[in-house]
């Protein structure tokens, strides 16, 4: 039985924003190959996750990023071992065998992943007392139906995990706004939150840094922060 380790590698980048008073772009990005399929190995004896960790090392040419297993999907003759990938684009030096492309789930029911949008829908199955989530794509594509469906797992583990743990805090440099944090939150959770209450969960993970900025066309730059971990603090 061939073993396969299948990443998703997610980053989000950020795009100036022409009117100056406005924060920057936000956009959620994966990691393709010029087929614009997943990075994908063989599995070898070993550490599945330091293999992989190298694996995802070599692609982006970083060694910081979040990495956690999520799930196995059974064929009649391989396996593939889901794992996913979250970083900054901070200090990114992409291998030249990759790419980044546009991801975006909208709504529950719409992807969108380059220039083309896909619809979908889950559905919840009961099996042995456990409530089963299977996704439905409307392609006739089985490879891209498949990296779809690999795709949108990820991304919702990563909305399961974000109001308790810090995988927020991956996708954003050493240095952020409050605001860039608010900004990756909404985009990766595909909703709005309240911009005082969410302030009030976050702020005792950062912690104010100097940085010497100018005044820009009369605007005072916003503060900057970096990630402050508490030990033994229940996450937001």
């Amino acid at each position: 039985m061939k073993v396969n380790i299948v990443s998703c590698i997610f980053i989000i980048e950020s795009e100036k924003n022409e009117n100056i008073r406005k924060n920057d772009i936000k956009k959620l990005k994966v990691v393709v190959d010029k087929n614009n399929m997943l990075p994908k190995v063989k599995y070898r004896k070993g550490d599945m996750k330091e293999q992989i960790r190298k694996e995802i090392s070599s692609i982006l040419n970083i060694d910081k990023f979040h990495l956690e297993q999520v799930f196995t999907f059974g064929y009649e003759n391989e396996i593939d071992i889901l794992y996913l990938a979250a970083g900054s684009s901070e200090n990114i030096n992409l291998n030249s065998k990759y790419n980044f492309i546009d991801f975006k789930v909208e709504n529950n029911s719409q992807i969108i992943f380059g220039d083309n949008k896909y619809k979908y829908k889950t559905k919840e199955i009961e099996k042995n007392n456990n409530i089963e989530y299977i996704h439905e794509i409307y392609t006739d594509n089985k490879d891209l139906e498949k990296l779809l469906i690999y795709l949108i797992t990820s991304l919702k583990k990563i909305r399961s995990n974000i109001d308790n743990s810090d995988i927020i805090f991956k996708f954003l440099g050493d240095i952020f706004t409050l605001e860039d944090v608010r900004l990756v939150y909404e985009l990766v959770k595909d909703s709005k939150t309240d911009k005082a209450n969410f302030r009030k969960k976050i702020i005792k993970y950062c912690e104010e840094v100097n940085v010497k900025e100018t005044l820009k066309n009369g605007y005072r730059p916003s503060k900057k922060y970096n990630f402050k971990p508490l030990k033994g603090d229940i996450w937001i």
